[in-house]
């Protein structure tokens, strides 16, 4: 590369650089002073798995058949099916625990429930400092659904 070249390469990065900079000088700030504000979360946004209710029965959607547990690629979700006192299927979770000290947050559980079950909850203040706090049991799940906005997003849907 001769030199006049490498002078017209660094004098056009120069400007790109400088154009960049002047362009974000001109835009409004987008720091949010958390917690004192809340961040605007997008809709789709992805917190945490949760149990979805049915609220005219106020019983769970899910029926235990424990796909979710099989998509999970970090294996976080623990799934028992309640049966009665002679072994038959009751198809409702006697167990449903999500580990969300090891969740990836990837919504395939949320693909892979036929049964509309499962959305995931815009909450994401889940911090701890004892990793067994960060199990989450059905009822703190579907409590979740009822306290925050929740949305399935599957099949590649766009938010």
């Amino acid at each position: 590369m001769s030199v006049l070249a490498e002078i017209w390469q660094a004098a056009k990065s120069i400007v790109v650089g400088h154009a960049v900079t002047w362009r974000s000088t001109t835009r409004p700030p987008v720091t949010v002073n958390y917690p004192d504000e809340r961040p605007d979360l997008p809709k789709g946004y992805r917190g945490i798995p949760v149990l979805k209710t049915n609220l005219e029965t106020g019983q769970l959607n899910c029926t235990a058949c424990g796909l979710c547990a099989r998509s999970c690629p970090v294996n976080v979700i623990e799934v028992v099916e309640e049966t009665d006192e002679n072994g038959k299927r009751l198809r409702r979770p006697k167990v449903f625990n999500i580990d969300m000290s090891r969740c990836m947050v990837c919504n395939l559980c949320v693909e892979a429930c036929p049964f509309d079950a499962l959305e995931m909850a815009n909450h994401f203040e889940i911090a701890d400092y004892s990793v067994p706090n960060l199990i989450f049991n059905k009822e703190q799940l579907a409590e979740i659904w009822k306290q925050y906005d929740a949305v399935r997003l599957a099949g590649g849907e766009k938010p």
